[in-house]
């Protein structure tokens, strides 16, 4: 006799997690600066953080 194990994972979580994007922390993206600078397309994009800790991504 086989026994059917029920799955611990709901198979619509493991359909949404499939489309999500990549999550990378700042502190990743930036270590210690304040600033980094993204080439994107050919374009040079600045990621800065404020000084009230907000993110702010200018061309």
């Amino acid at each position: 006799m086989i026994k059917k194990i029920a799955s611990t994972t709901n198979p619509q979580d493991e359909c949404r997690s499939y489309f999500l994007s990549k999550t990378i922390s700042s502190e990743a993206l930036l270590g210690h600066m304040k600033q980094i600078c993204i080439l994107h397309d050919g374009q040079v994009y600045q990621l800065r953080i404020t000084k009230l800790g907000k993110l702010i991504l200018t061309k």
